[in-house]
């Protein structure tokens, strides 16, 4: 005999399953054919590469961003070895990456390479699982309903006199008033059904007839709809926990059992709910029901597991709000949302989650001001602790995106074409470089590995991730892209305080002295201090001036102090400052040698004492150094230990503040001064802002009184 679904699979959905497994079938034989042709493709655009590395193909979820170039032919050559080599020892890599040629005339597109993981988040989806199949089907209202008492409910409208809007019935506050009372003491599973029926009305308010005309409610007035969304999502999550138990497992995960009776009854509910809430959260924009939407969202997360597709869009849609809300409180809430669905889901999830947020993240970084950059830093803070809830999938989610990233540079130094070095050269690309490093920082913390008596499984990253930030950082070293390099050496920084490894900064710094913008007399200029926070590159009306001169200089001396002064208490300071401290003096003794040698001579030819002060505080920082260094010997002439024991090397001037040094003291008060200069710029833009929006308010008003005054002529 065959089965009552069975039948009701054949008449609704047999015809469409067979014509979409056909398209399925088609477009794979599509890419078996193309396979080849593309393969082609590649050898001739990248060469033959004997000496990458292999990739190996994976499916489903674990297909790597930008699938389809060959991670062989990528890495052919290096981005300049180092990150070759960065690569080779980690482990094999199996997925491939995808290449952005092509960058904008301004700002290159540095997502695209995410669209395709994108699209594999929401889209996958599994062709054996028929339900899932079915999850964007709209379910209809007596599926919801099956099971309620028909008879009665009949009995219920004609009691209170209900009012038709066209076929449908209008939800009026005493209905409200009686599901509430039926779900609050009851726990009544007729009134769930029937709520989720109204609320399924009133997530679909202002679409087209055509999608509401087989709607059993109808919502018109504008209290009743907000009366019924809140009920709905303050209600929903008790009367569901009590039929259906969330199980809270040891390891922290929340499950529900699917197996169940009562939930394969109130599945098409829950199916309906899925979708409405998600078509809410995307339609709203008050913060406190998008709030509101949220914490249930987060309740009934265990209920909507199953769904799969939904769980992908949901996510994605928190996100969004996550990323782009302008309230506070919706932006944090967003945020526990993804926290708890990375916590309680299965790899998978968490996986899901990483991604999503880092898209989410890199695709709203795009604009970076005084304005935007709190957000900004709040996003990679936030989605920067996800990676400490699996190490597994932490470690293959790091390793894709900072190879994807090395791609990029790769391929901007590689291709040399006019607009190459935009995909790197752009706030996107920085940012993210950036987020890695707090990644790092995070999982790699000496203190936290310390404790934990072993090395992060991330900590193989930390090389590649410094050669791929060297890389970018001397790309172009034209004084443009000074700031970039600021920002990328003090990532760095951060990175080497934080992780306890050394990286070879000094460098970046000493190569700038010898710039014009260091060598040449800056040019007088009205225009304000250029702000190094907030920007990567410098504006041709800055450059050769003496206000951008300024701000180079004092960038160099910040970084220089910066970086040293995270060995400050190193036993091996003194060795380790020798090359700055040589470097520094004959560079600032040499240029004001050529400068007081001859002053006639020297004024004859135009050269200007405008860097005097500039080569003062080298020398300055130079004798610091080496004060800091005598300190650091007088210190260690009676310690009893060799080089080789690390643990005592460590323990070096524990009982020493680190404010207590000479350096230490000297950096204090260089922060001191940096804070108030970047305050008092601060300060500065905001009003420049202010004064810009009410310009441009006077501007529109005086543009509606002339349209009015053309009217009346």
């Amino acid at each position: 005999m065959v089965k009552k679904s069975t039948k009701k699979f054949q008449k609704n959905h047999l015809k469409r399953t067979v014509d979409q497994r056909k398209q399925v079938q088609a477009y794979k034989k599509k890419i078996s054919k193309g396979g080849k042709r593309k393969q082609s493709a590649e050898e001739e655009y990248f060469g033959d590469a004997s000496d990458g590395v292999k990739r190996q193909r994976s499916s489903g979820s674990d297909q790597a961003l930008g699938e389809g170039t060959n991670a062989k032919e990528l890495f052919a050559g290096g981005v300049e070895n180092n990150v070759e080599e960065a690569f080779a020892g980690i482990g094999k890599k199996k997925k491939g990456a995808k290449i952005a040629d092509d960058a904008e005339d301004d700002v290159a597109d540095f997502t695209s390479f995410l669209d395709q993981d994108d699209q594999e988040l929401l889209n996958e989806k599994s062709h054996s699982d028929e339900s899932e199949e079915d999850e964007d089907e709209e379910v209809a209202d007596e599926e919801i309903l099956n099971g309620s008492d028909d008879d009665s409910e009949q009995e219920l409208h004609s009691k209170r006199g209900k009012k038709d809007v066209g076929d449908k019935e209008e939800v009026t506050a005493k209905d409200i008033a009686r599901w509430r009372k039926s779900l609050t003491e009851d726990k009544s599973l007729r009134a769930l059904k029937q709520v989720a029926v109204a609320f399924k009305a009133a997530a679909h308010v202002g679409k087209d007839e055509s999608e509401t005309s087989k709607f059993k409610y109808a919502i018109t007035d504008a209290d009743v709809y907000n009366d019924i969304v809140m009920l709905t999502l303050t209600q929903f999550p008790d009367v569901l926990n009590h039929h259906i138990p969330v199980i809270t497992s040891s390891g922290g995960r929340r499950t529900i059992a699917t197996t169940s009776k009562k939930y394969q009854q109130l599945a098409p509910l829950l199916k309906s709910l899925s979708s409405n809430i998600l078509r809410l959260l995307s339609d709203l924009s008050d913060p406190k029901t998008v709030t509101a939407v949220l914490v249930a969202g987060e309740k009934l997360l265990p209920y909507f597991a199953s769904f799969r597709r939904f769980v992908k869009e949901f996510i994605k849609a928190v996100v969004d709000v996550w990323s782009t809300a302008p309230d506070e409180s919706a932006r944090l809430m967003a945020w526990v949302v993804i926290r708890s669905a990375a916590e309680f889901g299965d790899k998978g999830m968490l996986e899901l989650c990483m991604k999503t947020s880092y898209a989410g993240m890199v695709k709203n970084s795009r604009q970076t001001s005084i304005h935007t950059v709190p957000l900004i830093n709040f996003m990679k803070n936030t989605s920067a602790t996800l990676y400490s809830l699996n190490r597994e999938v932490a470690y293959q989610t790091a390793f894709d995106y900072i190879r994807q990233l090395a791609i990029h540079l790769r391929n901007s130094v590689v291709h040399k074409t006019k607009d190459s070095y935009k995909t790197v050269y752009n706030w996107q690309y920085i940012h993210s470089l950036d987020f890695w490093r707090r990644v790092l920082s995070l999982q790699c913390d000496a203190a936290k590995e310390s404790k934990e008596g072993k090395e992060s499984a991330l900590r193989p990253l930390v090389y590649p991730l410094v050669q791929v930030t060297l890389g970018a950082m001397r790309l172009i070293p034209a004084a443009q892209y000074f700031p970039l390099r600021f920002a990328l050496f003090r990532s760095l920084t951060d990175l080497s305080r934080d992780a306890d490894v050394y990286i070879p900064l000094l460098p970046a710094m000493t190569e700038l002295l010898t710039s014009t913008t260091i060598t040449r007399p800056g040019k007088p200029s009205t225009l304000p201090p250029f702000d190094f926070e907030h920007n990567i590159r410098a504006n041709a009306a800055y450059l050769g001036t003496r206000i951008y001169q300024t701000g180079v200089c004092e960038q160099i001396i910040d970084c220089i102090l910066e970086f040293y002064g995270l060995y400050a208490k190193h036993i091996s300071f003194p060795e380790l400052v020798v090359p700055c401290v040589i470097t520094l003096k004959r560079y600032a003794r040499r240029k004001d040698k050529l400068l007081t040698a001859s002053p006639e001579k020297s004024q004859k030819k135009g050269k200007k004492r405008e860097n005097f002060k500039f080569y003062k505080q080298l020398l300055e920082v130079a004798e610091k150094l080496e004060t800091n260094s005598k300190f650091i010997q007088e210190r260690r002439k009676n310690v009893e230990f060799a080089p080789a024991n690390h643990e005592q090397v460590h323990r070096f001037l524990d009982d020493i503040a680190w404010e207590k040094t000479p350096l230490g003291q000297y950096l204090k008060i260089q922060r001191e001064v940096k804070e108030e200069r970047l305050r008092i710029l601060r300060g500065s833009m905001e009003k420049d802002d202010e004064k810009q929006e009410v310009d441009e308010d006077d501007l529109m008003e005086d543009d509606l009184e002339d349209g009015n005054e053309s009217e009346d002529e």
